[in-house]
């Protein structure tokens, strides 16, 4: 979860996934609005995502990249993809709960294992 991962170790994963997600939508940007951008996530991760595991949070960002109309990255994005994310996997267990494992995405099923109940 994200609440058990150290600030310093948080902020070079997020530093990270924001390096890659601009490589991912083709563009590039500063190194200060990368690390910008990277402490909005940290805190966006922090205060509204603490039960999140790393591996959903760069699920959010690849369906973000690949699903989504958005195609600039700014904290509005960030928690867009991060709340829909969070949505797939509220549904998942949902539907693993009612018996329809069938309309559960592979990507989500993944997730589920590894994600522990989201509060």
């Amino acid at each position: 979860m994200i609440k058990e991962i150290n600030r310093e170790e948080l902020e070079k994963k997020c530093l990270l996934l924001i390096g890659k997600t601009f490589v991912d939508l083709g563009q590039t940007k500063p190194a200060n609005e990368k690390i910008v951008l990277a402490e909005g996530l940290r805190k966006i991760l922090i205060t509204k995502f603490p039960k999140l595991s790393w591996q959903a949070v760069e699920v959010g960002f690849e369906d973000g990249v690949m699903e989504s109309n958005e195609f600039h990255l700014c904290i509005k994005t960030m928690y867009k993809w991060l709340y829909a994310i969070r949505s797939k996997i509220w549904m998942g267990w949902h539907n693993e709960k009612h018996g329809a494992k069938h309309a559960i995405d592979n990507k989500t099923k993944a997730l589920l294992n590894n994600q522990k109940l989201i509060g």
